[in-house]
């Protein structure tokens, strides 16, 4: 169906044929080329890295926590906890939305080896960003007073502003830095940054400094550290991937409007991101009790290794996007873009079928109360998956200048979760704010999917699409036979069943019959191997 929407020509891809757009001419959209290939195995090689360094930052985040809380205890962790979230808050305003605008401008500008244009853009990024993080210091020392006072009510939040401040211009810049890696198409460089290099840093620095004496001031003093460290290892990969980006020579490949009127959308976008991020879980604990949030908490961080695997995709997938669309190549667009969602829907079906068969075991290995979310796990898992199946709706919205879409979509989803957990949560506990986020998120990825198609023309699924159907229900009578005939099973056991869910999936698809695109995949799988 790529380029092909059920015998309707899309105006936007007739125009692209017209125009003679290489691949575009080909008369079989399904058919593999060089180029695509090469897209996809780039995108997959990204993908895998991210998915490695966050599993690595898991770890790292897991012990650093456990180190944090038992040096400051329940109270000092609480005031840190405040000062952590209002440097992301002000981080967020003083970036001012740039890191997604220099994804959507500088694939473009490379895409048309214009050097000088991409240099540009990343100069006036920095620049418009530098300057609202000089203004967002100034509001936070001007009302500082009011932040540890009336807002939180915590007086010992005072002395930490400052450092606050200091640590504000780091975090802004590892957004813009982290952005220009994934639009120079290092993306795996920004989750190592951030998910290594930032926390080794934070929890070394720490140590050091409870070493010398201090505790709150210097677990603050280390976060704005660790955003310095992972701010100058992204500038030092970017410098030595693609010099020409730091140090020019510029020129202006695209206006200072044309980039804050992009921005302060994409702004608006990331603070309604972060407000639908914590919904769910902030309506639990005031709707109902701190137990309920705990069990759901851990429902939530199992069922969204789900979301990891769909956003790790989604990060090496962006810059292409740009390069594609604005360059008028619509159908290697809609084909990237239906491979990747069908390698994602391979990689996260097994893992949400297994979900299916052994989800209150996995709970289970958290303690014996945790088996009770089984059911908000299994609700928050088909939302991910939904998730997956749609695939980046929302990236090929931003970066093909449709993201006034994107942002009518957040705010719609953002406004129905928040009235769906008000009704849910009384009446079904941390199962309805399962159900109202899962329910919210699929709401706006469907609408998503069909703004796509009417906007782009671009639709991800044949009818290939059905062998994973048939493969996912084999795969999940396996699972739910083999839960009937055993008992409650440990973590070694829970592992090797996730790896014979994979195999059985991928051989049933194997016995169906395997795509050109799954070949190549094991082609470079077995290529790395040897």
């Amino acid at each position: 169906l790529n380029g092909r929407h059920g015998g309707v020509t899309h105006p936007q891809l007739n125009h692209n044929e017209a125009e003679g757009s290489g691949a575009d001419t080909m008369s079989d959209p399904r058919a593999p080329d060089a180029g695509g290939e090469k897209r996809l195995a780039h995108v997959t090689k990204q993908a895998t890295g991210i998915m490695a360094y966050q599993f690595i930052g898991l770890v790292i985040g897991l012990g650093s926590n456990l180190v944090f809380a038992r040096i400051l205890g329940a109270d000092l962790l609480g005031t840190f906890v405040l000062a952590q979230t209002t440097l992301l808050v002000l981080s967020l305003l003083a970036s001012f939305g740039m890191g997604p605008t220099l994804l959507r401008f500088i694939p473009v500008q490379l895409s048309r080896n214009d050097k000088t244009g991409a240099a540009g853009v990343f100069f006036a990024g920095s620049l418009l960003a530098v300057a609202a993080t000089a203004v967002t210091i100034a509001i936070l020392l001007l009302g500082r007073n009011v932040l540890a006072g009336t807002i939180f009510n915590e007086p010992r939040l005072l002395p930490l502003v400052p450092i606050i401040a200091l640590g504000i211009l780091p975090a802004a810049l590892i957004k813009i830095y982290g952005f220009t890696l994934r639009a120079i198409r290092q993306a795996s460089q920004e989750t190592f940054c951030l998910e290594v290099v930032f926390k080794v840093a934070k929890l070394a620095i720490f140590l050091a400094l409870f070493a010398a004496g201090f505790k709150l001031v210097g677990a603050t003093w280390a976060l704005a550290a660790s955003y310095a460290a992972a701010t100058g290892a992204m500038a030092f990969i970017i410098y030595r991937r693609a010099p020409y980006i730091m140090r020019g020579p510029r020129t202006a490949g695209v206006s200072y409007r044309t980039l804050l009127s992009f921005s302060v959308t994409m702004t608006f976008v990331a603070f309604m991101n972060y407000s639908l991020s914590i919904t769910d879980r902030t309506m639990l604990g005031i709707l109902s009790t701190s137990e309920s949030v705990g069990i759901y908490n851990v429902a939530f961080l199992i069922s969204n290794t789900l979301s990891l695997i769909y956003m790790g995709f989604n990060s090496a997938f962006a810059p292409f996007v740009s390069e594609l669309y604005h360059n008028k190549r619509h159908r290697e667009l809609s084909n990237l873009y239906s491979s990747l969602t069908r390698t994602v829907l391979i990689i996260v079906t097994p893992a949400f079928i297994w979900m299916i068969g052994f989800g209150d075991d996995a709970l289970r290995l958290f303690g014996s109360e945790f088996p009770a979310g089984y059911a908000a796990l299994v609700v928050l898992g088909a939302g991910a998956l939904t998730r997956s199946a749609v695939g980046s709706v929302g990236m090929l919205l931003l970066q093909s200048g449709h993201q006034k879409y994107n942002a009518f979509n957040i705010v719609a989803v953002t406004a129905s979760n928040i009235v769906l957990n008000l009704y849910l949560i009384p009446r079904y506990g941390f199962l309805g704010a399962a159900i109202a986020t899962s329910v919210a998120l699929a709401a706006i990825n469907v609408v998503g999917l069909i703004e796509v198609r009417v906007l782009l023309g671009i639709w991800p699924y044949r009818l290939s699409y059905l062998k994973l159907v048939l493969a996912g229900a084999v795969a999940l009578a396996g699972n739910l036979a083999l839960r009937a005939s055993t008992p409650h099973l440990g973590v070694y056991a829970l592992i090797g069943i996730l790896a014979a869910t994979f195999i059985v999936f991928v051989g049933v698809l194997a016995l169906l019959g395997l795509e050109e695109d799954d070949r190549m995949l094991i082609r470079r799988a077995a290529a790395r191997i040897k």
